[in-house]
């Protein structure tokens, strides 16, 4: 064990320390969240076909030791997501009345992302952003495996971020880089990197972060700030510094009984049974009344796609945009957030050869439930067989259709002469 990490740890845990460092040599506690933005607990109940256990802090997230989670079916129609109780926490606790719009300034791989919108409701736009390009492209995946679309994802440093949305969002989320001491049960190489000086580097990115959060940050706006370490440098004096330069900046109370030097805070550890966890929640109350003037994409017509769009799906209204050769459908007006944006709403496809070829995220769509001309639902034996790229025999006219398991969306697949070829993405599929 790493001296300076037990040094640290005593004056985290006081008179439990022992307990504490006893603590990490059992497993660590794994969780998962519902995704009832899909379909409705009794649902996602009904498919879970592994054990799971209720936890003392929220009714929306489990624990489990399934070794393979990633390979059930509830995993696999997005209706759930694996993330450690403390961490699916952080966003319990919000104001969550006239919220229209929130920014996630460090989103990959996307678990806060996924946990907000599944506390608000449909309307609401979402930009996920991170600054590295390999972890926002793992957060797009996520969000389109829960059907999330009401999402626009970049890949900006958080300072152009700020200046492109200044006073835009109603809740802004910072799950800020830490030195990670909550999670090296987990992850037990963080120890071999573990450092004073780290720590204080990192000190210096989450206040310049805060900062940039501050500014996204409109008038009554919430701003969540976590991290996944003990370190008050991190944690409960970073937040004092923060309000110290913004006297606007107030504290929402949380009450958990939790190891938190600072009144109204949350820091949970294996002592409460979870992994390490600090969260603030804090709200901007001040008398800027400048807002956010948003520019608009521009939508555009497609004759190719617009025929796609009305043979395939039963809708009348609705926004194409073109973007990176990729064509996006929106059920609102998007905005235009210039360069280095992954995706605008639903990425629908591209054209290939004079041809429109639909994307797998058309089909995963939450917006768009209800909304397919056609559709085909497996039974037992066709899942296995879908998910693992073989074709289907059926009977069906010769079309584009989504593919359901027990009327909830997995994917589609194309028709031609009673054969259902898959279309599944090579990259999702698996053997049984």
């Amino acid at each position: 064990m790493n001296e300076l990490f037990i040094e640290q740890v005593k004056q985290y845990f006081k008179e439990d320390y022992l307990d504490y460092l006893d603590l990490l040599n059992k497993p660590y506690y794994q969780g998962f969240f519902l995704n009832t933005n899909k379909a409705d607990k009794e649902t996602i109940f009904n498919l879970i076909d592994f054990k799971y256990e209720n936890n003392n802090y929220s009714n929306d997230s489990f624990y489990h030791n399934e070794d393979n989670i990633g390979k059930t079916k509830v995993y696999d129609l997005g209706l759930i997501y694996p993330q450690e109780i403390a961490a699916s926490l952080t966003t319990n606790y919000i104001n969550k009345d006239d919220i229209e719009y929130v920014v996630d300034m460090c989103a990959a791989p996307g678990g806060k992302t996924i946990n907000i919108l599944n506390r608000l409701n449909k309307d609401v736009l979402c930009i996920s952003n991170d600054i590295s390009h390999s972890r926002v492209l793992t957060l797009s995946s996520n969000l389109e495996r829960l059907g999330l679309d009401n999402v626009i994802i970049t890949n900006k440093k958080s300072d152009v971020l700020a200046k492109e949305l200044y006073n835009f969002a109603d809740i802004v989320i910072l799950d800020a880089p830490c030195s990670s001491e909550g999670i090296i049960r987990k992850y037990p190489e963080v120890l071999q990197t573990y450092s004073l000086e780290n720590i204080d580097n990192l000190s210096l990115i989450q206040s310049s972060l805060l900062e940039n959060a501050y500014s996204i940050l409109k008038n009554n706006g919430q701003l969540i700030y976590s991290t996944c370490t003990y370190s008050f440098k991190e944690d409960e004096l970073q937040i004092i510094d923060f309000l110290n330069r913004h006297p606007d900046m107030k504290i929402i109370p949380i009450n958990i009984d939790s190891h938190s030097t600072l009144k109204g805070c949350v820091k949970l550890s294996p002592l409460n049974n979870t992994e390490g966890q600090f969260f603030c929640i804090m709200k901007k109350n001040n008398n800027d009344v400048s807002s956010y003037k948003p520019k608009y994409l521009k939508p555009i017509k497609d004759k190719l796609v617009d025929n796609f769009i009305n043979d395939n799906l039963l809708i009348d209204d609705y926004y194409l945009y073109h973007y990176n050769d990729n064509y996006y459908l929106s059920l609102v007006p998007l905005f235009d957030l210039g360069k280095n944006v992954i995706k605008y709403g639903i990425n629908i496809g591209k054209i290939i050869n004079n041809r429109f070829e639909p994307n797998h995220n058309l089909y995963r769509s939450n917006s768009l439930i209800g909304k397919y001309r056609y559709s085909y639902d497996l039974n037992d034996d066709e899942y296995n067989k879908y998910i693992q790229g073989y074709e289907i025999k059926t009977n069906l006219s010769n079309n584009y259709y989504l593919i359901t398991y027990k009327g909830l969306s997995l994917g589609y697949g194309k028709c031609s002469n009673n054969i259902m070829k898959n279309k599944y993405p090579k990259g999702l599929r698996r053997m049984i």
